[in-house]
């Protein structure tokens, strides 16, 4: 009796070469949402490869013995696409998933263990947990900083697939997609770059703990523990750059959308009150006498000369004038407004500045800490100002009605391209 042959073994040429030969049908594998049966990657075959050169059931057949595809559980006949391979596929086609506040916080709780096993095993000596720990807090940094560019290049795909779009859509539906937009990509970046977050703090103490674990000498080998250094250092700035470059992309579509849903808004309004005034309430106020004048034979000097005097004597309605002079009947939001619209002219005529948040809180006493936090954002996001975040130990800031705790941030004119450095 015969013995079963045993499978073919995956050679790296032999894999790339299939690949190499059915992109178009790998994409479009990878980008179907959820799984698929044999029937539709059948379908995907005759739609995407060359059938006259290779038959479909060999095709199929050949993605199960490369593993390009998988059964969900064994013994079913849904498949998924491997995830090396669908990694290496959106990786190729930019098509990026970017990170989220749930995926920070594991990666936080992963760094805190690690850091945990790692002090231990330097009180005791233990070089083999120290190693074991230092080798999971590389793995760890890896993960985020893969994160942080797919995020970086979703971004930048939605914008492109954003300002391609010439479907008729409301702008209200433009504005509330950036409005998801940026609290989708961006917001988990604020939570990364905080100064006072605990990823902040939990990089810091891990920091510390890799000086100490070389310092005292538990872990022989410096290599890793030094490329743990620099990758934390180096997951500072990216973190940066990518908010500061997601920023850039999506905040000239959001002031764009908010000014123009504003104008939507106020028009709305106004057909509003159009429609409660009677048409003689129309006519008497908006409506000149002119357009009235019915013309039935050519006009005489006469007649041009009566329309002429009633065009030059109806009455000109003055534009409305609003009064920016602050009052004790001043709302309150407008006048926190207007402060914060004069915000930056005020800081341009004392740059540089090496503490703003010193400046800030000096300069207005009586703001309180909301106005404080609401001034310190506006600054920090001017396009025309650069801003340098020193790090170091925290300071107590005074407030109208408690303290802020942060560490020194210096402004200075921005002299080239606007952005932020670090």
């Amino acid at each position: 009796m015969r013995e079963p042959a045993e499978p073919m073994q995956i050679t790296p040429k032999r894999f790339f070469d299939f690949c190499a030969n059915h992109v178009p049908l790998l994409h479009a594998i990878a980008i179907k949402p959820g799984d698929v049966s044999e029937s539709q990657v059948l379908q995907m075959i005759r739609t995407f490869s060359d059938i006259s050169a290779e038959q479909p059931k060999t095709t199929w057949e050949r993605l199960q013995e490369l593993q390009i595809l998988v059964p969900v559980e064994e013994g079913s006949s849904h498949y998924v696409m491997s995830q090396p391979l669908l990694h290496l596929i959106n990786f190729l086609y930019n098509d990026a998933v970017p990170t989220s506040p749930e995926i920070i916080q594991g990666y936080i709780a992963a760094l805190e263990s690690a850091r945990k096993r790692i002090a231990i095993g330097v009180e005791t000596g233990d070089a083999l947990s120290v190693a074991m720990a230092t080798n999971e807090v590389d793995h760890t940094l890896r993960r985020m900083q893969d994160d942080l560019d797919a995020t970086h290049r979703a971004v930048m795909a939605e914008v492109a697939r954003y300002k391609a779009d010439r479907t008729s859509v409301s702008v209200r539906e433009r504005y509330l997609r950036i409005l998801s937009l940026m609290d989708q990509y961006v917001h988990p970046l604020v939570e990364i770059v905080r100064v006072d977050g605990l990823l902040e703090s939990t990089l810091n103490e891990t920091d510390l703990v890799l000086r100490a674990a070389r310092e005292q000498g538990v872990y022989v080998e410096l290599g890793m523990v030094e490329r743990n250094e620099r990758q934390i250092r180096v997951l500072r700035r990216r973190a940066i750059h990518t908010l500061n470059e997601s920023r850039k992309e999506l905040q000239p579509l959001y002031d764009v959308l908010r000014r123009a849903s504003a104008i939507a808004h106020g028009a709305t309004l106004a057909l509003g009150r159009l429609r409660q005034m009677k048409l003689e309430e129309w006519v008497a106020n908006y409506v000149t006498p002119t357009t009235n004048a019915r013309v039935e034979v050519p006009p005489t000097d006469e007649v041009l000369r009566r329309i002429i005097d009633e065009v030059i004597s109806h009455p000109p309605v003055p534009p409305p004038t609003l009064d920016f002079t602050e009052n004790a009947d001043t709302p309150p939001d407008y006048t926190r407004l207007l402060w914060l619209n004069e915000l930056p002219t005020i800081l341009n005529e004392e740059l540089p500045v090496k503490d703003v948040t010193a400046w800030l809180t000096q300069t207005f006493p009586e703001k309180g800490t909301s106005d404080a936090l609401l001034g310190l954002s506006k600054l920090l996001f001017d396009p025309q100002l650069e801003v340098e975040f020193k790090g170091g130990k925290s300071k107590l800031y005074r407030t109208r009605d408690g303290q802020l705790e942060a560490s020194a941030i210096s402004i200075t004119k921005q002299t080239g391209k606007p952005g932020r450095t670090a």
